[in-house]
This record gives C-alpha cells, sequence and structure tokens, in this order.
C-alpha cells in the first residue's frame, strides 16, 4: 500500500489533541464466540478488513499547526488479551490507532476516537468478524452488509455538511450542572450489566417512551436519590446522547461523524414522580434530536476549528487550549449516554456468536447501550470510587421485574458484582 496522507475530520481534529494530556477517547468492542479464537485465522481477517477500511490503519503525524493521518503498510496482528481495557493507542507518530487482541472465546477491537465514532467502529469490527467466521469455518455466500467505496468510508461528513452562515445556535443551559460528589480513583471500573430487552422494551411502552427515553430517565431517578437538598433546589441533571449524523444526511463515512443532544432535568422537589421525568425528558429528546438543533451543534464544534486565529496557531498552543476546552466540556453534564442501537448479523452467522459489548474510557462516568438478540447490554465505565448511582440504576430494573446480571473488572479480569 502506497503511503497517502489525508486530513482529520473535525472531532478527529479534537481528540488528536486533547489524546496525550487528557483521558485517551478509545472504544472497545467485544464479541463472544462459541469457540477459541484462532490466533492465525484472525490475524488473516485482520488483513481482509483492512483493505476495505484502509482509514483503520493510519498512523497520527504532526505538523507545524495540524495532526494528520498518513496510511500505513504496516500490518496490525492480533494478541492475547494482557492490557488493561481501553489502554491507550496513541503515544507517537510510530502507534497503530486500533488493536485487536483475544481471549478465550473473546475477540475484542479497540479504536482511537481519532480515527473513528461508535457506529463507525461497529462497521469495521462487524466486518472484522464476518472475515474471522468465513475464514474459519470456510463459508459460502455470505457478503460483507457495507457496500460503501473506500471513498465513501473515509469522507470528511462534518466539513461537508458544515453550514457557515448558519444563524441558528445551539443552546442546552438550564442553570447549574449536578455532579456526582464521589472521589475519583486512577484507574477505571468497567461493568457490564445484561437484562432483556425485549422486557425493557416493554416498560418503556408502559410509559409511552423509547428504550433510550426510559434509560435517560431512570439515570435521572438514580442521580436523585444521591443529590443532597440543596443540590436538588439549586442544579439540573445533565446527561449528553451523543447522536449518529449517518442516518440524518445519508453518510457512510468511516470516520467521526455524529452530533450531541443534551437533556437536562431540574428537580422541582424530591417527590417528582418517575411518570414526570419521562414526560419531560420524552420532550426534550424529541426537540433536541430535530436536524436543525443537531446542525447547530455540529456547526459550532466546526467553527472552533475553522476559527481564522486558531487554525495558524502553534500544534502547542492549541494542543492547551483544547485541554481547557475538553475539562469544560466534561464540567458541562453529569454523565453521557451513548445508544449504539441494535447489533444484527447474517442469520447464518448467529449460530456462532453468543453476544456483544462495547466500553468507552471516560474522566468521570459513561453509559453505553447495545443489544444482540434479546441481551440488552448496557455498559459503564466509571472512575468514581462510589458506585450507588450503578446501584440504584440497577435496582429500578430488578423492582419491576426484570432481572439482569453485572460484571464488573477487577484487577482487569472480569467478575460477577
Amino acid at each position: 500500500m502506497a503511503q497517502s496522507w489525508h486530513k482529520l475530520d473535525n472531532m478527529g481534529t479534537f481528540y488528536s489533541l486533547t489524546n496525550k494530556v487528557i483521558v485517551p477517547a478509545v472504544f472497545r468492542f467485544s464479541v463472544t464466540l462459541s469457540e477459541d479464537i484462532d490466533e492465525e485465522v484472525l490475524n488473516a481477517a485482520i488483513r481482509e478488513a483492512t483493505k476495505l477500511y484502509p482509514i483503520f490503519k493510519s498512523h497520527l503525524r504532526v505538523g507545524m499547526f495540524w495532526y494528520y493521518l498518513e496510511t500505513s503498510d504496516k500490518e496490525v496482528k492480533c494478541t492475547k488479551e494482557e492490557t488493561p481495557i481501553c489502554e491507550r493507542l496513541y503515544y507517537d507518530s510510530t502507534s497503530d490507532l486500533f488493536r485487536v487482541n483475544y481471549y478465550h472465546n473473546r475477540i475484542n477491537l479497540e479504536v482511537s476516537h481519532i480515527i473513528s465514532d461508535g457506529r463507525g467502529s461497529l462497521t469495521f469490527f462487524k466486518c472484522l468478524i464476518y472475515k474471522y467466521l468465513i475464514i474459519k469455518y470456510d463459508l459460502k455466500d455470505i457478503d460483507i452488509e457495507d457496500d460503501s467505496s473506500i471513498f465513501e468510508k473515509a469522507e470528511d461528513s462534518f466539513d461537508k455538511h458544515y453550514e457557515s452562515n448558519s444563524e441558528k445556535k445551539a443552546n442546552d443551559s438550564k442553570g447549574k450542572i449536578y455532579h456526582f460528589s464521589s472521589k475519583t480513583k486512577n484507574n477505571t471500573t468497567y461493568m457490564e450489566y445484561h437484562i432483556s430487552t425485549s422486557k425493557v422494551l416493554e416498560l418503556a411502552h408502559k410509559y409511552n417512551t423509547s428504550l433510550t427515553g426510559l434509560i435517560l430517565s431512570v439515570l435521572v431517578m438514580s442521580f436523585k436519590n444521591e443529590m443532597k437538598d440543596r443540590e436538588l433546589k439549586d442544579k439540573c441533571i445533565k446527561i449528553n446522547v451523543p447522536v449518529d449524523l449517518r442516518k440524518y444526511y445519508n453518510s457512510k463515512t468511516s470516520g467521526n461523524f455524529f452530533g450531541l443532544a443534551s437533556i437536562s432535568y431540574k428537580f422541582k422537589s424530591r417527590n417528582d414522580t418517575f411518570e414526570e421525568v419521562v414526560e419531560s425528558v420524552n420532550r426534550e429528546l424529541k426537540e433536541k434530536l430535530k436536524i436543525g438543533n443537531l446542525q447547530a451543534r455540529m456547526n459550532l464544534m466546526i467553527s472552533i476549528e475553522k476559527n481564522a486565529i486558531l487554525r495558524f496557531i502553534s500544534i502547542f498552543i492549541k494542543d492547551f487550549i483544547l485541554k481547557v476546552v475538553d475539562l469544560m466540556g466534561d464540567s458541562n453534564a453529569t454523565t453521557t449516554v451513548s445508544n449504539i442501537g441494535v447489533i444484527e448479523v447474517d442469520p447464518r452467522l448467529e449460530k456462532y456468536i453468543k453476544g456483544f459489548n462495547v466500553f468507552n474510557t471516560t474522566g468521570s462516568m459513561k453509559f453505553i447501550v447495545s443489544s444482540y438478540k434479546d441481551d440488552l447490554s448496557i455498559t459503564i465505565s466509571s472512575k468514581y470510587r462510589n458506585n450507588d448511582v450503578i446501584k440504584n440504576f440497577c435496582r429500578y430494573f430488578g423492582d419491576n421485574g426484570i432481572e439482569g446480571v453485572l460484571n464488573t473488572t477487577k484487577e482487569d479480569k472480569y467478575e460477577e458484582m
């Protein structure tokens, strides 16, 4: 493969500038298969998948004013799982921006947010799984679902759909934001909570809301139980919800292309009912998911990158500026919930696959939701020592007759909590 370079997309630019100095943004996609992993076959699958998604075989280079990506001839090979979950990927210009490792019958793909977001990484991960199963079991007539071209996969959809003259402004403010008052620790605890998709959907329909609306509402109430009276009076719960923009703009990019909807709830009193919370969340979700509001948020982020003064400031000064912006962003929300959605595979492959999980790094607490068949996986990344919010969250579903299993990492291994 001849080396070539290309510009980072808007969010890739942001994450490249903050990656060294703040919590590195890394996704981890895991699939549990029916049999132990064959390392030789997995390496062959990596070679095949990266031919279709060459953007993942990129190294981050440093220019005078901006970072940029350069494709590489270097072959990425899998290893046995020995590093902690979501370990930093980028160290210098020779670093791979994704890794593949395995443990018994589990394959893990970890991807730097510099090159892709959750949905973009998922398409690459599914391609990797398909290639692995096709090679291992000599399967015929099974096609990779993504039929986009190399150019469509590499498209900078942020730049393509940016509106420089937009007058609509993004506005999420509802006053002071509540932050969970727990001491943090150096390492991150990763948890995966598994419950029945169909039962959760049935409960959501009972309250005339979506699965996302239900989970957001349960989280609002889970935080309420930990708020002091003065916090309840003065502050609101604010949850950031990343939104895949591909479906809004018919984009097939494998890079970053997501927006942000922020849902806020201010309690009138400690006696606010769950029904009141759901009604408010539904109303705000409907409004924030309108294309105009998502476009406004996107325009705001891109306008920072395109600022005439910032564009020609030394990259070392940009590193500092973006660090400050990132810290301000973290302080502007109580938590983040990402809904990856339903993960589907060719029915002929289902017998080989037991389940999926998706994790993300955090400096505080994040939730990622995904489902495969009737398994709803809600993963939690937490820097907090106090897990009471998570216990409140899980207890809600148990109290409503939906039993689940919560697994947590301890010394980088899973155990049931």
